[in-house]
């Protein structure tokens, strides 16, 4: 069994029933929605027999927090007392047409906004995988501090860290971005941004391959870009590694990418442990990576058909049956 930890803020999601700008008289569906509870979720959803999940978060004691609880008890660990007199964060999510989306939030001083080194290292210990985003360190100086340190005491304690920067114009300016998550890349064993994401924060206008060698190295072993529905590409410091992707009919593009996430390290994990798999001689991390990437895509383009973070993400057996029937 391969423990995964991860931490962060999951929000009670508006997901607007209709297409177009917010309107206060418009029809939602509430959703359970974070990022990273989202590849928690759809990482068991994958390999249930192979991975135990544990997320660490806080969360207000209100109707939103027991309903995030409510959600995610019995299908990954949970760590994530409520706070009186704290308050759960909410997402309201618009569809403008075409996948573009609008969110809106009221996250600030939530519960999760507050979260602590004291609260996620105990849960260190035993890890085989700590998983984090950039969404994190963008929410407070507090969550900032508790991200970079548990990030070093993974490093110090030989535990791999996946890292996606997952870039949110709403929490914080590109230069913002760029100094913080040009920290976390010293820490991060496996390195995943959207190519729309990289030329925000880094600008250059650099291909996908040209940023994937970019952030490479260091303790960076692997850096991967993802290119929307014209797939992903990997880089381990010898290849370059392509997937094309899959074109499917976008009705929801959000949680895609954590679902990406999710089938990419579930295309590893399956046989290895991460930091196994970056031991791997060349020619076999190259195969791994086809595979893991392939996987990746598929996920990430079933979920795109329907809305929700998670509902939608397919099991082991539906992602093999779509990337046969896609050919």
């Amino acid at each position: 069994m391969i423990d995964f930890l991860t931490f962060g803020e999951t929000l009670v999601q508006h997901n607007a029933d209709y297409t177009g700008a917010y309107d206060p008289n418009g029809s939602y569906t509430r959703h359970v929605a974070g990022a990273e509870s989202n590849v928690a979720l759809d990482l068991r959803r994958l390999l249930p027999e192979r991975v135990r999940a544990v997320w660490v978060s806080r969360l207000g004691a209100d109707a939103d927090g027991d309903m995030i609880r409510r959600y995610l008890e019995g299908k990954i660990d949970i760590s994530a007392p409520h706070i009186p007199g704290q308050h759960t964060g909410i997402q309201l999510l618009n569809h403008m047409g075409g996948g573009e989306v609008v969110r809106r939030y009221r996250r600030a001083g939530s519960a999760a906004s507050r979260l602590t080194a004291r609260d996620i290292l105990p849960h260190l210990d035993g890890s085989d995988l700590l998983h984090v985003t950039g969404i994190t360190p963008a929410l407070s100086d507090t969550c900032r501090e508790a991200t970079l340190e548990t990030m070093k005491s993974a490093q110090q304690m030989n535990i791999p860290v996946s890292m996606d920067v997952n870039y949110r114009d709403a929490l914080w300016r590109p230069e913002q971005a760029r100094a913080v998550c040009d920290q976390m890349r010293e820490y991060a064993s496996v390195f995943k941004i959207g190519l729309d994401e990289a030329e925000t924060i880094w600008g250059g206008g650099l291909s996908a391959e040209d940023f994937a060698r970019g952030f490479w190295g260091g303790e960076t072993r692997v850096a991967v870009v993802t290119v929307g529905d014209r797939g992903a590409v990997a880089y381990d410091g010898e290849r370059i590694t392509r997937h094309e992707g899959f074109r499917v009919e976008v009705i929801d593009p959000v949680g895609a990418g954590d679902a990406f996430v999710a089938g990419f390290l579930a295309g590893i994990l399956e046989s290895y442990t991460l930091r196994d798999a970056l031991d791997l001689p060349a020619s076999s991390l190259y195969g791994l990576l086809s595979y893991a990437l392939e996987l990746g895509n598929a996920c990430g383009a079933v979920v795109c058909t329907r809305h929700g973070d998670t509902e939608p993400m397919p099991n082991m057996n539906q992602a093999r049956e779509f990337v046969r029937a896609a050919g």
